[in-house]
């Protein structure tokens, strides 16, 4: 999209000179370490930063050349893993400016275990202790509540300005009651030091305020520093352990994208005699019997705290992507310093974007001054805005990046806190959405006008200018509008013909003669799925392109389904003696609802599609008394029945909207656009001007009435080649840029 000498591009190395690129080595780092990214602007770091290739020939050298054996094991081999993985642990600590005195290293399968485990040995106090976290919190965090109700355990949320509040009022509270055996009551305060959902970065002060206003003879507050995505790009220092948090969690793969499945929970070393341990594993005891309550846990946290055999040789691995990444960016306040650059000019940018008539295109989620590493780490969140001031679902944004190979992050991000406190919209409203089908990790992304998740971009290390302005190109071609919208007209209009999809994502076909029209649309329209047999969800054109292939007929006059595939006997089913194959009532799930379907287990149908496909599945249809309904965001005041079709009983597609469309795809580029992507059920001629069908309110067909319901939702589908099952891109950006709706 940005050419590698773009004007843009000089300004802003002009600008930016002495804090971006290591020097002006950033691109040659690039080219030689990071191959997978070449053509590819990935801004997902928060997620996982790259991971250099470097590495892996360091890795294979040693595991090559030394012999690796268990830890708790007493061979050579065993004492030469045993010291190496100390080795490790002296690497961890010398890297956060500490040292074993003042802190252990207990490895764990990532940030959220370290989470957990702090819940699970905790010394709570039955009724006494109190569990208090930042709103801002990841899922992981809030998951800490568990704990608190098990024990009985009062947990409550707090913000910033509650936070600020505490810390003046210092040393005088006295909530806590001294337990009956006059011990101390531990408390704990969680709160994260970059928020993994806007970047906001929070006071690493606040663990001394803290822990000082509730300090008393009676109790102490400890403090929990999630620091998973601080530590990404930024160095974290513990030297002063007076003023330091009493645990800190971190995931290496974020750090250096290589090893994953491994981080570690640093732990105070003066904590251990209070922490508790319930399970224990292999390892982890000096004595132990097996037929009486009796067991002694080994002296050290690391030792008692690592059940089993340790994930060993992706801890040796680490020791190599520690020195091959400092190798190339010598240090994490290197790191700091490129990207608060890099991220400073994309705020800057983003925020200026303006449509035609001075509406911002873009909303920002951060409080935070930009320029400041302090105050804001490398991540932008945000979402677009229409020149009617109305929301860009985040689906849309993601799936259009996704066909210009651009990588980023959308949705609710696993923080629940920061989706009520940007978006406005209230806790009985995501319980609502929740309720009428609402998952996280779904497209539903706008409710009631309101979004319930956005889209995030974090840097790294090794991101570039041409990454930002990569990005700042795409929004700017496909989501700024340049001018009003065109002026609709009325006119009289004729239905073409009419299509049916009698297989959800299945090619459909086109008739001319009278159909019967059901409560849920034309009959036998979508009226069958194919389900995942592992996840019971429908299986979808978009994720098994050989779909388009399978070509299922109803012959109204036979009454049969005839369904047929390249290189397979045609299957034909008769469409009202389901007796004819067995059935089974499953629940399925489609569109983000759950459903009661009938599973067809005749081994001839499930054969037919599996092996088609390849992946284990069966067909399935709507089991009668399992009912769904069109989708909220429709304008409909009643509540209209649905077959299996996404939101609407019926889509229209117009004829002169087509038309437009392919021209302007045309003048772009030379690829055929075929109609039947949309898999309208109806195509109707005679509109004067494209898209007037914007502005219908009421559709006449024959002596049938449709109420127009709304736009349908954009969705990658339309960019699979019906007769070949071949993907592109054109159709969809096409759409997008040239279309100002949805």
């Amino acid at each position: 999209m940005i050419t590698k000498n773009s004007p843009e591009k000089t300004i802003f190395l002009k600008d930016y000179a002495g804090r971006y690129g290591y020097d002006g080595k950033i691109d040659r780092i690039r080219d030689e370490e990071y191959p997978q990214l070449a053509n590819t602007i990935y801004l997902d770091h928060a997620g996982t930063t790259a991971y250099a290739q470097s590495t892996f020939p360091a890795c294979a050298i040693d595991l090559t050349s030394n012999l690796y054996g268990n830890p708790h094991s007493k061979s050579p081999s065993s004492n030469l893993t045993a010291q190496k993985l100390e080795s490790v642990r002296t690497l961890i600590l010398n890297h956060f400016n500490t040292t074993p005195g003042d802190y252990q290293v207990i490895f764990t399968q990532n940030a959220t275990a370290a989470i957990k485990l702090v819940g699970e040995c905790f010394p709570w106090t039955r009724k006494k202790s109190w569990l208090k976290y930042l709103r801002e919190s990841h899922t992981s965090v809030i998951g800490l509540r568990a704990f608190a109700k098990e024990n009985k355990v009062e947990f409550s949320t707090v913000n910033e300005d509650d936070i600020k509040d505490m810390v003046r009022k210092r040393n005088n509270d006295r909530t806590n009651s001294l337990c009956e055996d006059g011990q101390v009551v531990y408390n704990l305060f969680v709160y994260p030091a970059q928020c993994n959902f806007s970047g906001m970065r929070f006071p690493l002060s606040w663990t001394q305020g803290i822990k000082e206003r509730f300090k008393s003879d009676s109790s102490r507050v400890l403090v929990l520093l999630d620091a998973a995505s601080y530590v990404m790009t930024s160095q974290l220092s513990l030297k002063n352990t007076e003023t330091s948090p009493d645990f800190v969690s971190i995931s290496f793969y974020k750090m250096f994208g290589y090893p994953t499945g491994l981080g570690a929970l640093l732990v105070k070393s003066e904590l251990a005699p209070i922490l508790r341990k319930r399970y224990f594993g292999g390892g982890t005891v000096s004595a132990v019997l097996y037929d009486t309550d009796y067991q002694q846990f080994r002296p050290s946290l690391s030792e008692s705290f690592e059940d089993g055999t340790t994930n060993f040789l992706n801890i040796i691995a680490l020791s190599h992507a520690f020195s091959t990444f400092m190798g190339l960016f010598t240090s994490f306040d290197q790191v700091t310093l490129h990207t608060s650059s890099l991220i400073s000019y994309l705020y800057t940018r983003m925020s200026s974007l303006k449509h035609y008539n001075g509406k911002p295109v873009c909303k920002i989620f951060s409080s935070r001054d930009f320029r400041n590493p302090v105050e804001q780490g490398p991540v932008l969140n945000f979402n677009l805005k229409k020149a009617d001031e109305s929301w860009v679902g985040f689906s849309e944004v993601a799936r259009l990046a996704g066909m210009h190979n651009i990588h980023l992050r959308v949705g609710g991000l696993c923080n629940p806190g920061n989706v009520t406190r940007w978006f406005n919209v209230s806790q009985k409203e995501l319980m609502m959405a929740f309720q009428s089908g609402k998952v996280c990790g779904d497209d539903r992304d706008v409710i009631n006008g309101k979004p319930i998740g956005s889209v995030r971009v974090s840097l790294g290390a090794m991101s570039t200018i041409d990454d930002v302005l990569g990005l700042i190109d795409f929004v700017r071609e496909y989501f700024v509008e340049t001018s009003p919208p065109v002026e609709r007209f009325r006119t009289k209009h004729l239905s073409k013909n009419m299509h049916l999809n009698p297989i959800k994502s299945c090619k459909g076909f086109s008739t001319d003669q009278p159909w019967p029209i059901s409560q849920q649309g034309l009959l036998y329209d979508r009226e069958w799925m194919l389900i995942d047999a592992q996840s019971g969800r429908a299986l979808r054109q978009t994720q098994y392109p050989r779909m388009a292939l399978i070509s299922p007929v109803i012959d109204l006059i036979n009454n049969v389904l005839v369904i047929s595939a390249p290189g397979l006997p045609s299957l034909t089913m008769r469409l009202n003696e389901l007796s004819d194959f067995e059935l089974e009532l499953r629940e399925s799930r489609i569109c983000g609802d759950k459903i009661n379907s009938l599973e067809y287990t005749s081994l001839e149908i499930t054969s037919f599609f599996s092996k088609f496909l390849n992946v284990s599945c069966y067909l399935a249809c709507q089991s009668s008394f399992s009912q769904r309904f069109i989708k909220e965001n429709l304008s409909l005041t009643a509540d209209a029945p649905l077959s299996l079709s996404n939101e609407s009983p019926f889509l229209l597609v117009s004829q002169k909207s087509f038309d437009y469309l392919k021209s302007q795809i045309g003048s772009e580029k030379d690829r055929e656009v075929d109609l039947r992507s949309f898999r309208g059920n109806f195509v109707i001629e005679g509109a004067e001007k494209a898209y007037e069908e914007d502005d219908w309110k009421l559709l006449r067909i024959g002596e049938q009435f449709f109420e127009i319901l709304g736009p349908c939702t954009r969705c990658q589908m339309i960019c699979i080649n019906q007769d070949t099952g071949e993907r592109t891109r054109d159709l969809y950006s096409s759409l997008v840029k040239w279309r100002s709706t949805n």
